[in-house]
């Protein structure tokens, strides 16, 4: 159908909803990103519900949406509002009139019966208006701004902050109605014209006023989020905030010139300010680039008592641990929970609820053992950035050491991963101060996936009862490092591994990058690492994985050798020499794709019902230069997991150079059936892995149903394929032979047989014999037949 909808403020066009402005794509990513990651993991080909606009036009003629917050403020958006989440809460929609409207008895049809018919007329002057709309303290101030009594003069926008009453206003101010003239700009300025990174020119002292858009369509100025907009007076534009602004200078002795200025010109920041690093006290005084800044600063009392017996070095560092690059407001930290990045790299988790009490939201910064720190003041703008008080500091998580960490459990606990480290309280980690260590630490899950998977079910029951075994499952999990492994930036795909804490242990710990719909990933072993973020301390990292390592108690060969099923690929090894010859050279980066005993049966026997082994088998078997090359083909210089505790996609194809210069193919299908061939490998003669991860000290062995054809390039053998046909004459001396039923059309059929059974009445001749010969590999693969 045909609508229209009234732009808010403009009162003599109407606008078709065709031409509305629709969110931005921006804000309606933010949409679909509330959307996909409300729960912890993602399922790609899950339908999620878009989201669901509100209809002004469906509730009353001239009526508007906004959302309201839970204490019933109201919050302009800049497009439709939609569903959304903030703070853990559903914002709801409300329906007012529009800007420039109020309600009016007489019916126009439509659902309301009091439509939003009645226009307020937009010639009073400001000050009028804002007094009919209960700002009577506003109005007061603004009688006594001079360029708003012009006649045709140029327009202002005047910024009204809530609560209507004054009561903030006063409180701000203290009655001083000059500096109150910071929430009047130069110029006529529409909701939709206030773009992200604006700046407008206050008349007061022409300060400025940065302008700031949420991903998700709010407006602020100053940080202070606009709860109406677009309201017409006689000397310009009106919108209201939900807050007042306080200008950068001009009131008492505050200094918002920088955020450096500001934490110096407040006495419960300065101590503060002044154990920043030098460096970056620099940088936070600087008002002439584009870099912004959001700094959390605790009050002075708690400071001071923070920084009792510890060295100027590590106050700085906690100090530097405050400030993030970037101008995060308030109303940008929305989320249930999100990071925020410091500029030593590392990421705080800051949390938004909802106080049950009075509906307020309320931000805290969670540190890594689980306390709070709650904003106290939020949003105090500055030249360069943003200022958010707390109530106490956020200790970095780099001034514990790995003792302290396991000695306080609420750390342990505040990330999951509270049964490793209880495990490992009463072991000696072989661990000294000296030196640097990463801890690859399981979350809790990770246990619960170990008990009830069936591969490693034997080494959990173990795990339980063997304290010297848990105390080396622990120790399997820390990796002693040179300093480089402190961040996962610092890890590369494909590594020649890392030396676990276990002192005997012939196996690195060795890490992989895998890509997928969700970007990079990070694998243990087959321990995918679940937050790119360590957990940095003093001389160690925390990494979190989400399944245990299992130890290794077998080197490939015994692996190998230990199974019965795998005895005609033990012998070819060991022909070739493979433990000498391939396993230790490249140890740990060993993948063996070993082929079972049946996967050896000649495939023209098996349709006889009969189990010959191929020609293939004996030739490998013997001769080591064969043996040699046919393990070289069956080997990836990788350390890789495959199947559902692997690095392969489903549907995904990747390439892996063998040893042999070969280039295999590793073809996961929509099954989840693994094969593995080679370019001009006919794809139904790839081999199937029918038995993933047989993992040892020195590598990792997957089993495959059939042989992987040596290509003739790399295997020029004659294994030659031999057909014997032999020509018999049979006779008999008479027709009646006992058994048969009728001997003329069985020995039309089938003389030689009939004849072997009577030797005494019957003879059997050889005539002659054809001998044919074929080359394997030359001729190529040979159709089943029968000899």
């Amino acid at each position: 159908r045909d609508r229209t909808r009234r732009e808010p403020g403009r009162l003599s066009k109407l606008i078709p909803t065709e031409q509305m402005k629709p969110c931005t794509g921006v804000s309606l990513a933010a949409v679909f990103v509330n959307i996909l990651f409300a729960a912890e993991g993602v399922v790609f080909g899950d339908q999620s519900n878009p989201p669901a606009f509100a209809f002004p036009d469906d509730y009353g003629y001239h009526y508007c949406a906004s959302w309201k917050l839970p204490d019933g403020t109201l919050l302009y958006s800049g497009c439709d509002p939609y569903t959304i989440e903030r703070c853990g809460q559903k914002l709801e929609f409300s329906y007012n009139c529009c800007s420039g409207f109020e309600k009016s008895s007489i019916p126009l049809g439509g659902p309301s019966s009091t439509p939003c018919g009645k226009m307020i007329p937009q010639f009073e002057d400001c000050s009028t208006v804002l007094e009919s709309m209960g700002f009577s303290r506003m109005a007061d101030h603004v009688r006594k701004i001079p360029e708003l009594k012009q006649k045709n003069g140029q327009p202002f926008t005047i910024f009204a902050p809530l609560p209507a009453d004054g009561s903030d206003l006063e409180s701000t101010y203290a009655g001083n109605s000059a500096a109150v003239k910071y929430h009047v700009v130069k110029g006529r300025h529409y909701a939709d014209s206030l773009k992200n990174g604006m700046q407008l020119e206050s008349v007061y002292q022409n300060q400025k006023l940065d302008i700031s858009r949420s991903p998700y369509g709010t407006v602020s100025v100053e940080c202070t989020e606009l709860s109406q907009a677009d309201i017409e007076c006689q000397s310009g534009l009106i919108h209201i905030i939900r807050r007042p602004l306080t200008p950068r200078l001009g009131l008492g002795n505050l200094d918002k010139t920088s955020l450096m200025s500001l934490l110096r010109s407040n006495s419960e920041t300065q101590e503060f300010a002044n154990d920043l690093p030098q460096d970056l006290q620099r940088e936070l005084e600087m008002t002439d680039g584009s870099t912004m800044y959001t700094v959390t600063a605790p009050p002075a009392r708690s400071w001071r008592e923070m920084k009792q017996g510890k060295t100027p070095e590590a106050i700085q560092q906690i100090a530097a641990s405050h400030v993030s690059k970037g101008k995060k407001c308030s109303s940008d930290l929305y989320k249930s929970s999100q990071s925020m990045t410091r500029v030593n790299g590392k990421n705080v988790n800051v949390e938004c609820s909802v106080d049950k009490n009075n509906q307020q939201e309320v931000h805290k910064i969670k540190d890594v053992c689980g306390n709070t720190h709650a904003f106290t003041k939020t949003d105090q703008t500055a030249g360069n950035g943003v200022l958010h008080m707390l109530d106490s500091p956020v200790p970095p998580s780099s001034t514990l050491t790995l003792k302290d960490f396991i000695d306080r459990p609420e750390c342990a606990k505040a990330n999951n991963i509270d049964k490793f480290i209880n495990d490992i309280k009463d072991c000696d980690l072989y661990m000294n101060d000296a030196d640097q260590y990463a801890v690859i630490a399981p979350e809790n899950s990770a246990f619960d996936w170990w008990k009830n998977y069936p591969q490693f079910k034997k080494e959990y029951e173990r795990y339980q009862t063997d304290k010297e075994y848990r105390c080396r499952v622990a120790r399997y999990h820390i990796i002693k490092h040179d300093g480089n492994l402190k961040n996962i930036e610092q890890f590369s795909g494909h590594t020649d591994g890392h030396r676990t804490n276990n002192k005997f242990d012939e196996l690195y710990e060795t890490t992989y990058f895998t890509k997928d719909k969700m970007g990079s990933k990070l694998n243990f072993h087959y321990s995918t690492v679940t937050n790119f973020d360590s957990i940095p301390l003093k001389g160690s990292s925390i990494f979190k994985t989400s399944r245990i390592n299992v130890i290794p108690e077998k080197n490939v060969s015994e692996v190998v050798n230990s199974a019965p099923e795998l005895s005609h690929a033990a012998n070819i090894m060991k022909v070739a020499d493979a433990e000498n010859k391939i396993t230790k050279p490249n140890n740990p980066k060993n993948l063996f794709l070993v082929t079972e005993n049946d996967g050896w049966l000649d495939p023209r026997s098996k349709a006889l019902g009969k189990n010959v082994l191929s020609p293939e088998l004996a030739a490998f078997q013997g001769s080591p230069e064969r043996a040699e090359k046919y393990t070289l083909l069956n080997h990836v210089p990788l350390y890789l997991w495959g199947g559902d505790i692997g690095y392969f996609d489903k549907n995904s194809v990747h390439r892996f150079p063998s040893s042999a210069g070969v280039d295999l193919i590793f073809w996961m299908n929509d099954k989840n059936e693994m094969r593995i061939g080679y370019d001009g490998l006919p794809t139904e003669e790839w081999p199937k892995v029918v038995k993933f991860n047989q993992h040892a000290k020195d590598g990792i062995v997957w089993v495959l149903d059939r042989v992987l054809k040596c290509p003739p390039q790399l295997c020029p053998l004659q294994l030659e394929d031999t057909d014997i046909y032999t020509f018999y004459t049979a006779a008999c001396i008479t027709a009646d032979l006992p058994g048969e039923k009728d001997v003329k059309v069985g020995f039309a059929n089938q003389p030689t047989e009939i004849a072997k059974r009577h030797p005494d009445k019957c003879l059997v001749i050889k005539q002659g014999e054809v001998r044919t010969t074929k080359d394997l590999f030359e001729a190529g693969p040979m159709p089943d037949h029968s000899h």
